[in-house]
C-alpha cells in the first residue's frame, strides 16, 4: 500500500534494500514504475447465467446448482492485475 498525496497519472519508482544478519546488501528495483490511478476500471459484457439441474441419484432427486459469470475488464492508465468474482445472497 502506497500512502501519499499522489497525483493521478504519477509514476512511483519502487527500491527494496534488504540486509541479512551476515551484512550482505542486495537492492531490487521494481520495473516499470506503478502508476497511480485514481480512476476505476471498466468492467462491461457482464453475463450470468444460473442452472438448476435436477438429478436422480440411487433414486433420490438431488439438485445442482451451476452459476456462470464472464465479463470483460479494461484500464488504459495502470492496466488489469486481475479481477475476481464474488457470489452472494446479497450486493456487495
Amino acid at each position: 500500500m502506497i500512502k501519499g498525496d499522489l497525483s493521478h497519472n504519477s509514476e512511483v519508482y519502487v527500491t527494496v534494500i534488504t540486509e541479512n544478519h551476515a551484512g550482505i546488501v542486495r537492492a531490487f528495483q521494481a520495473t516499470p514504475p506503478v502508476i497511480v490511478d485514481h480512476t476505476p476500471p471498466d468492467v462491461d459484457k457482464v453475463t450470468v447465467s444460473v442452472e438448476v439441474v435436477k438429478v436422480n441419484i440411487t433414486g433420490d432427486l438431488e439438485l445442482r446448482e451451476d452459476v456462470t459469470v464472464t465479463w470483460s475488464a479494461s484500464d488504459e492508465t495502470s492496466g488489469i492485475n486481475y479481477c475476481t468474482c464474488a457470489l452472494g445472497i446479497q450486493t456487495l
